[in-house]
């Protein structure tokens, strides 16, 4: 059973998210071995390592998320929400702090987790979900 297309557009999102996360998570650790505290606030190592690590994390989370997504997953949803709610934030936290070089990357965040938000009640995804609710072991299910 092929996803509608309101779950391929979550799924696009949130694996662009993930990769966004991850890519993110490696630039951190590029210039953690090359020295640089770029990224971290202070000069403390374990700050870095606890950085890398929450964004390699969040990263590969929302790329199972994803995957949840394309397969209609009940499950995926929660987690996904979770995320948009804190990438809306973190966007509207950069965006009104009053620094012009932090208004894009409010941007950045803000908007794509509007989006997200706004497909995750799609009309098409509710149906979907209601409708799995009243069958039992159906695929959705898992």
């Amino acid at each position: 059973m092929s996803a509608p297309r309101p779950f391929i557009a979550l799924g696009l999102l949130a694996l662009l998210e993930g990769l966004a996360l991850l890519v993110y998570a490696v630039v951190v650790t590029i210039h953690a071995a090359s020295g640089s505290t770029y990224g971290v606030i202070g000069n403390s190592t374990s700050a870095m390592i606890i950085e890398i690590a929450i964004f390699a994390v969040l990263g590969l989370g929302l790329l199972k998320v994803a995957h949840a997504w394309l397969r209609m997953s009940r499950w995926a949803r929660g987690p996904f929400i979770m995320a948009q709610l804190i990438g809306l934030l973190a966007g509207i936290s950069f965006i009104f702090s009053g620094a012009s070089e932090q208004l894009l990357p409010g941007l950045l965040l803000a908007v794509p987790s509007v989006l997200g938000l706004i497909l995750s009640f799609h009309p098409v995804v509710l149906q979907t979900y209601s409708a799995t609710y009243r069958q039992p072991g159906s695929h959705v299910d898992q």
